[in-house]
C-alpha cells in the first residue's frame, strides 16, 4: 500500500492526541472541486506546494474550524492518486462522532447546541472510527472517480487487515448520520451515485480484495533481502554512551535499538521498507531535538543487557497504540529490535479480539 505519511503536527487535533482503538471506518468526500492533496496535506515533496498555506497542518486559529481526519485520497504532485495519512490511527480524529465540541474545544450538550457538529470537533469514541476524505473533482470525470475508488478499496482492505476490522463496519458519512452518530451530510453518495456506485458495492469490493489477498499472498521474503531504511540518531565508540542515548529516546516515546558495526555502536529507530516512512520518523525526531540521518546500513544487534527487553504483552499494547508502525514496517522494526514478531502479533490479535 503506497501511503504518504505527513502528520499534521500543528493541527490542534494532533496536539490533543486523544487515544482510541478503531472499531470501523468512515468514508467521506470533501464536497469541494479540488482533487489535489496539496489543498489539505502539508507534504510539498510528495504532493506539491500549497501556495496559500491553507492545508490542514495548521492550528484552529488559522484554519477557523476544528477539523482533522486520518487521511486523504487524491492527486499527488505527479497526478497520481494516492493516500496521504495526516493523523496516527490510534488518535481520535475530529470528524463525525458522538461527542460534539464548539470551536473553542468546549463540549456541547443537546440543550444548547445541535447534537452533531461536523466542525465540532467531535471525538468519535462511541464508536471510534478511522476516517478519511476523498478529494472530489467536478464529479463528472469517470477516470478520476475510478482511480479514487480503487485506491479507497485497497486502503480500506489494508486498514481492515491491520486493525482486524470487519468490512461491515465501513460506513459512509451519510450512513453514519442515518445510524445516529454523524452530521447530516450526503457524502460520498452524492459523488458516487453520479457514476452508478454505492456503498454496498464498495464494501463488496473491499471484501473481495481481502479474499484475493489471502489467496494470493506469497510467502514473506526475509527482511535481510530487502532494502530497509533506518533512522540513525548517534554513533559511539563506547557502548555505555549508545545505551544512554537509547534510553533517553525511549523515555521520549521512541522505540529504539542499538546495533554494533565494527568497533562502533549505532543508535537507530525503525527499519522501514518505504523511505517516506523513514523520512516521517526522521522529521519527528528532529522536531524533538535529535540529530538524525537515514541509512540502509545496520549491524549486529547488541546483547540483551544493553537495553531492557519488554514483555510480549508490553509490546502488543504498544503495537495497538501505533508505536511500531504497520505491516512489514512493524515486522522489520520488531525484528531489528530483537523481538519475536510472530509472538507479538499473535498477542495483538488476542487482545484486539476482546476489546
Amino acid at each position: 500500500m503506497d501511503i504518504i505519511t505527513a502528520y499534521a503536527t500543528k493541527n490542534d487535533c494532533y496536539k490533543k492526541a486523544q487515544k482510541m482503538t478503531p472499531k470501523g471506518i468512515v468514508v467521506h468526500s470533501t464536497g469541494v472541486n479540488n482533487p489535489n492533496l496539496k489543498r489539505y496535506v502539508d507534504a510539498p515533496d510528495e504532493v506539491g506546494v500549497n501556495q496559500y498555506g491553507n492545508h490542514w497542518n495548521n492550528p484552529v486559529s488559522v484554519m477557523k474550524s476544528s477539523v482533522c481526519v486520518h487521511s486523504f485520497i487524491g492527486y499527488d504532485k505527479n497526478k497520481k492518486v494516492r493516500v496521504a495519512n495526516i493523523l496516527p490511527y490510534n488518535y481520535c480524529c475530529w470528524g463525525v462522532g458522538a461527542i460534539p465540541y464548539d470551536k473553542n474545544g468546549v463540549e456541547l450538550s443537546s440543550a444548547n447546541s445541535p447534537r452533531f457538529d461536523h466542525y465540532g470537533p467531535s471525538y468519535n469514541y462511541n464508536p471510534a472510527y478511522i476516517q478519511f476524505e476523498m478529494c472530489e473533482d467536478g464529479l463528472t470525470d469517470k477516470t478520476y472517480f475510478a482511480a479514487v475508488r480503487d485506491v479507497a478499496i485497497e486502503y480500506c482492505a489494508y486498514l481492515c487487515k491491520e486493525f482486524n476490522l470487519p468490512v461491515e463496519n465501513i460506513v459512509s458519512h451519510k450512513e453514519a448520520h442515518a445510524l445516529g452518530y454523524g452530521s447530516n451530510h450526503g457524502d460520498p453518495d452524492n459523488w458516487w451515485s453520479k457514476h452508478g456506485y454505492t456503498m454496498d458495492m464498495f464494501r463488496a469490493a473491499v471484501k473481495a480484495k481481502l479474499n484475493t489477498q489471502q489467496e494470493t499472498t506469497p510467502p514473506p521474503t526475509p527482511a535481510e533481502s530487502k532494502t530497509l531504511y533506518r533512522v540513525q540518531t548517534g554513533t559511539f565508540s563506547k557502548k555505555d554512551n549508545a545505551t544512554a542515548l537509547a534510553e533517553k529516546l525511549k523515555k521520549a516515546g521512541f522505540d529504539t535499538y542499538i546495533v554494533q558495526s565494527g568497533n562502533l555502536y549505532k543508535v537507530q529507530v525503525g527499519a522501514y521498507a518505504a523511505k517516506t516512512n523513514a523520512e516521517a520518523m526522521a522529521a519527528k525526531l528532529k522536531a524533538a531535538g535529535y540529530d538524525t540521518y537515514i541509512t540502509t546500513a545496520s549491524g549486529t544487534a547488541v546483547s540483551a543487557d544493553a537495553t531492557p527487553k519488554k514483555t510480549v504483552d508490553e509490546l502488543a499494547r504498544e503495537v495497538i497504540a501505533g508505536k511500531w508502525g504497520n505491516g512489514n514496517d512493524r515486522k522489520n522494526c520488531l525484528t531489528a529490535a530483537g523481538y519475536d514478531y510472530s509472538a507479538v502479533q499473535k498477542r495483538v490479535n488476542e487482545l484486539l479480539k476482546f476489546t
